[in-house]
């Protein structure tokens, strides 16, 4: 989404589009070696795949991070909006059997988000709250602050806001440990997986969301016009402290001029 794309290059402070492509860097990035890269996905699962697919093939970077805003499931957990949600497992609720019995699950391989960097990086910031700037606090309500929720996540083909829609009661009974619902996630995650042809090439992987609405609220659609900007600043915000952590503590040796030589 573009709300979504424009606040991470500001964040983030990418500004320079490599031209004639879709890419966004650091202006202060070698062109050639760039740290941290940035493109706009489209809005459900087949394109984002294909758009990851691309970044792959253009780029081969060590790490991919869909960042950007989600529809929150009342559930196990007390999640509000504007909270974070980085899901350690994803749930593809869009393939199915319709049968005389009823719905049947069926299942496609896809890789899920990387353990190591979930332990490393993202768990210790539900506790160390130094990611939310002074920049972050004044961009939301006075005194409001997220809390960072990780746990899993359902990816679907629809956009989910109906609380009286009956296939979104049953996903929010059958995924009941799920606190999330997003269109983007699985095309992600099967694109990684599907670039896995070459054993020098182990791309990771990081799914971080902020919830922009709950879906089984009867004020869904005017919760998420008010809060979408909130929740693009708060994943984008957070986004950028987990990459730079990660590029700060794992420099990408490849990105090198002297590995290029």
């Amino acid at each position: 989404m573009q709300e979504e794309s424009e606040t991470f290059r500001r964040i983030g402070g990418l500004t320079q589009r490599l031209k004639g492509s879709p890419y966004y860097i650091s202006p202060e990035s070698d062109p050639a070696f760039p740290e941290v890269i940035h493109r706009e996905i489209d809005r459900n699962n087949i394109q984002s795949g294909e758009r990851v697919r691309d970044v792959i093939e253009h780029w081969q970077p060590e790490l991919l991070v869909l960042c950007g805003i989600a529809g929150g499931i009342n559930g196990h957990a007390r999640v509000s909006v504007g909270d974070v949600i980085i899901p350690p497992y994803i749930h593809y609720c869009s393939f199915a059997k319709l049968g005389n019995s009823g719905i049947r699950r069926r299942y496609i391989p896809f890789d899920y988000p990387s353990i190591n960097l979930h332990q490393d990086y993202v768990a210790p910031l539900r506790d160390d709250r130094s990611w939310i700037t002074d920049s972050l606090r004044n961009a939301l309500p006075d005194g409001w602050e997220p809390t960072v929720h990780v746990e899993s996540l359902v990816a679907g083909d629809k956009i989910y806001g109906d609380p009286n829609s009956e296939e979104q009661q049953r996903i929010v009974r059958e995924y009941d440990e799920a606190v999330a619902v997003d269109m983007e996630s699985v095309g992600l995650c099967r694109g990684v997986a599907a670039s896995r042809n070459n054993p020098q090439y182990n791309p990771r992987l990081l799914i971080i969301r902020s919830v922009s609405d709950i879906i089984d609220d009867p004020q869904n659609n005017e919760t998420r016009e008010e809060w979408r900007p909130y929740a693009c600043e708060i994943a984008s915000t957070f986004t950028w402290r987990v990459v730079t952590d990660i590029v700060a503590m794992e420099p990408d040796l490849r990105r090198t001029p002297e590995a290029a030589a």
